[in-house]
């Protein structure tokens, strides 16, 4: 369904934009990944100080025909390539994938370029560049209009960033939305329901709602509480990944690092308007470090630092087994991971020893692939 939409401004800081066609809404994600807890605010302060002079290694820009070819069909008979290699010095973070088209999107921590991959060839072009200064790209997800979200983290973690997210026309590689977002701290992850974008914001207990209208219109962001058994804590942090349920009723959330030190999950009704009761989801095992999250059913995949941790949820999703983790082959530091068949896509943020690996044009970064678990 095509729809037509007013230019009328976003308050907050764009225009609305047009729908560039309906799809089915992809929910299941991590989207984000989003940047692990292990990144300290000192040590950020100490990796982005030089950022807008790192150069990352020239990517391939998608070219009219690119534009112009038509949904691969998934099936054939050839399989798909298990390494998926990005431009050395890259630095990517999250994942989406478009699965209508067999592509991935993930984006850049040094400065918010972004990257599509052709899932069938493994072949890496550039979709976007580089929004301008000051600007990154973390998690993101693909709404059903075939837009794609980026989560553009903040200042409040990685100073001189511009806490914003951006949305993008998958068809075009147009830039449709900027939008700057002063009632949040570190826009980190993002997953997008059927009427709203939500991201969290990983240094305070709240997320960012955008609300979309039937017709696609985007809304203005408005910050929503999280209450009931959330607890924020002073170390490191708090809300990262983020997915929904299919039926977006509901959110699950990461908190990288709880009081007891291991990360925790919670389950967020999308209903609230200025306060959302989240239920702290009671785990049998322990899970550290949580990154981007991936729901598929009632199976929970978790990225962090030793690969995917899967967990069984209770059908009410408020109870969850931990079953173990599976590593991602190559993988040195695994920050979010999205499905696509019968497997997982798992990002390589390779950030390095004390993080020198970000933005080293020296540094190789990939996406690698694992059957799932």
């Amino acid at each position: 369904m095509t729809n037509q939409t007013s230019r009328r401004g976003v308050r907050t800081a764009t225009s609305h934009i047009e729908p560039s066609g309906s799809r089915r809404n992809s929910l299941g994600p991590m989207r984000r990944s989003s940047m692990p807890r292990v990144l300290t605010p000192v040590v950020t302060a100490l990796m982005i100080a030089g950022l807008s002079g790192v150069p990352v290694a020239a990517a391939v820009p998608l070219s009219a025909a690119d534009w112009a070819r038509p949904a691969p069909a998934v099936d054939s008979g050839k399989p798909f390539p298990e390494v998926l290699r990005l431009p050395n010095g890259f630095s990517p973070e999250g994942i989406a994938i478009d699965k209508h088209k067999a592509v991935a999107y993930t984006g850049s921590v040094v400065d918010g370029s972004i990257q599509r991959i052709d899932l069938r060839t493994g072949v890496a072009k550039q979709f976007a560049p580089s929004p301008g200064p000051h600007k990154m790209a973390s998690g993101m997800d693909i709404d059903r209009f075939g837009r794609l979200w980026v989560a553009g983290g903040g200042d409040a973690f990685v100073p001189g960033t511009i806490t914003s997210f951006r949305v993008y026309d998958t068809k075009t590689g147009a830039l449709l939305a900027d939008v700057t977002v002063p009632d949040a701290a570190y826009l980190n992850d993002v997953t997008v329901t059927r009427d709203a974008a939500w991201l969290t914001d990983s240094l305070r207990p709240a997320f960012i709602r955008v609300p979309i209208a039937a017709n696609g219109t985007i809304g203005a962001p408005r910050r929503v509480a999280l209450g009931g058994d959330w607890a924020q804590t002073s170390t490191g942090f708090n809300a990262n990944g983020i997915d929904a349920t299919p039926d977006g009723r509901h959110l699950i959330v990461a908190q990288s690092q709880a009081a007891d030190g291991h990360s925790a999950f919670y389950l967020v009704p999308t209903s609230a308007a200025r306060t959302a009761d989240a239920r702290r989801i009671t785990l049998h095992g322990t899970v550290d470090a949580s990154d981007g999250l991936q729901l598929i059913g009632r199976t929970l995949y978790v990225a962090n630092p030793t690969g995917v941790v899967k967990i069984n949820l209770s059908r009410s999703l408020t109870a969850g087994q931990v079953l173990g983790a599976t590593k991602a082959p190559g993988a040195a530091f695994p920050s979010a991971a999205k499905a696509f068949g019968c497997r997982l896509y798992v990002v390589d943020a390779n950030f390095g020893e004390n993080f020198s690996n970000v933005g080293n044009p020296a540094a190789e970064f990939k996406v690698v692939t694992i059957p799932l678990p």
